[in-house]
């Protein structure tokens, strides 16, 4: 069904998001086809955030300038909604409530694509390296303000009618793993998703989650 679902990664050098509980903002969520796990190849889903603070600030050079922005972090998911599948908690968590009947038959993992939210975070130390890790996704409560969205919202699937065409605005990393694990198929319900704004405002977060 690829997009529909019924770690950090990459090389950086970057210091790790910090611990604890941090306002964020969904801004990639890319399709990655069959990916090879432990118990065999399953649907693989990245989802990816802006995470905002004043810990919480990177700094890069890009053609010769520095630039500074929100620190970024996602987690690679089995594209599964089931109730004890870490996708599905975090999207429960996340949204508020439990999925309907009707969305466990098929739910457009594509919808949170904007959608802020708070996350916990965690550390785990690999040898000399310590990495930041995904406890929890979580509804951000009424009141919050959201900042601004600093990097482009970019969705992609090789078989989503709305994000087949923007596979070169990932990363490279992300890219090569896409494209090791993509299929070429159609979703068994072609109706796309409503189109996503390509910026959200930073107004108090008193809205329901669009999902």
């Amino acid at each position: 069904m690829g997009y529909m679902a019924s770690d950090t990664s990459g090389s950086t050098d970057w210091e790790p998001v910090p611990i604890g509980t941090h306002i964020a903002r969904c801004i990639t969520v890319c399709d990655l086809g069959l990916q090879p796990t432990g118990y065999g190849t399953k649907e693989k889903v990245y989802i990816g955030f802006e995470v905002y603070g004043d810990d919480c600030r990177v700094k890069w050079e890009k053609d010769g300038k520095e630039h500074e922005g929100a620190a970024l972090i996602g987690s690679r998911y089995t594209l599964s909604i089931h109730a004890k599948s870490i996708l599905g908690q975090h999207l429960t968590s996340w949204r508020g409530k439990e999925f309907t009947e009707e969305e466990r038959s098929g739910f457009d993992v594509f919808q949170v694509l904007g959608a802020p939210c708070m996350i916990s975070i965690v550390h785990a130390t690999k040898g000399d390296k310590t990495y930041a890790n995904i406890a929890a996704i979580m509804r951000a409560p009424k009141g919050t303000v959201v900042p601004k969205q600093e990097g482009d919202l970019i969705g992609y699937s090789a078989c989503h009618p709305d994000y087949s065409g923007t596979i070169d605005k990932l990363p490279e990393w992300l890219k090569k793993l896409a494209l090791e694990g993509q299929r070429m198929s159609t979703p068994a319900d072609p109706t796309p998703p409503p189109p996503m704004p390509a910026t959200n405002p930073a107004d108090d977060f008193d809205d329901d989650i669009p999902f």
